[in-house]
């Protein structure tokens, strides 16, 4: 765990930043509030803010606040506050602002210990939640919804001149290894497309079905396309497990780029209609289409 102490005082800074390394845990000290907040924003690998509420310029409570803005749905973050007012008040408060957890000075290290167990154990059942919210259940690839996620950020990440490419991939004639061979064989070709597309591809999601979207940050379209013509080689040289011996699938593939400032829906309808482009000439291939002038 990586642990951000905020207290004014550079003894009670010391004194536990000492037992946490003592117990092999990572962490950070801060004595102004403003500085913390900056540091845990910038910082994602924090997992944990253990925190006075005597401080400045930030107060405690407004603290809190602002530090559970930063965690929204996809960082955990747990938040212990640690104060020598015991009342049912303060405690209160604290929760209110956006705590996890409250200990009370002076601080006692088998406490302190079995609070950041606990807080550890927390944010492990988060990032699980968060992990089976984005993930395909089946391909364990990203779902739509994290797709579209990840891409936005992406294209936010990219500057306006940075290229960005797209692809769809569709695994060709899927429903009759269903048909044929069941749903078990059918599953074993999914997992096993998107394994080999996540080899060569930084970003792959399941879109729905058999069809994949991926992306290549940085890479121009006809880049991207000689990627996507690996993954299509490698796809359609593999002997596919659980349908029958001998069995071979391909898919198609197509590309184009979003442009900084484009609809992402924009981007994907091109992408989609290279596809089409894709199975009408005969399926096994890759076909680009251009962002228009």
């Amino acid at each position: 765990m990586h642990i951000v102490i905020v207290d004014p005082s550079r003894v009670v800074q010391a004194k536990l930043a000492s037992e946490l390394e003592a117990a092999g845990l990572y962490s950070d000290c801060f004595s102004m509030s403003d500085l913390a907040l900056d540091y845990v924003a910038a910082t994602p690998t924090v997992d944990v803010i253990v925190t006075s509420l005597e401080l400045e310029p930030i107060p405690g409570l407004e603290l809190c606040w602002k530090l559970r803005a930063l965690a929204a749905e996809k960082r955990p973050l747990h938040i212990i506050v640690m104060s020598s007012n015991t009342s049912e008040r303060a405690l209160a408060e604290a929760l209110d602002c956006g705590a996890d957890d409250f200990i009370v000075k002076p601080i006692r290290r088998e406490e302190l210990m079995a609070r950041l167990r606990a807080a550890n154990r927390m944010i492990t059942l988060q990032r699980q939640l968060v992990e089976q919210a984005d993930t395909d259940y089946l391909t364990g690839a990203l779902n739509r919804r994290a797709f579209i996620a990840t891409m936005e950020t992406k294209r936010r990440e990219l500057d306006a001149s940075d290229s960005l490419a797209l692809c769809l991939m569709d695994v060709d004639k899927f429903k009759p290894i269903n048909d044929t061979y069941g749903h078990e064989a059918g599953d074993t070709v999914l997992k096993t497309v998107a394994r080999i597309a996540g080899e060569e591809a930084p970003v792959v999601a399941r879109l729905s079905g058999a069809e994949f979207g991926l992306a290549f940050p940085i890479l121009e379209a006809t880049q991207a396309a000689h990627w996507c013509d690996v993954i299509r080689q490698n796809v359609a040289a593999h002997a596919f497990e659980g349908a029958a011996e001998n069995v071979r699938m391909t898919c198609s593939f197509g590309v184009t780029e979003w442009a900084a400032g484009e609809p992402l829906n924009t981007a994907l309808h091109r992408a989609d209609q290279a596809l089409r482009a894709a199975k009408a000439g005969g399926r096994n291939q890759i076909s680009e289409l251009l962002v228009p002038a």
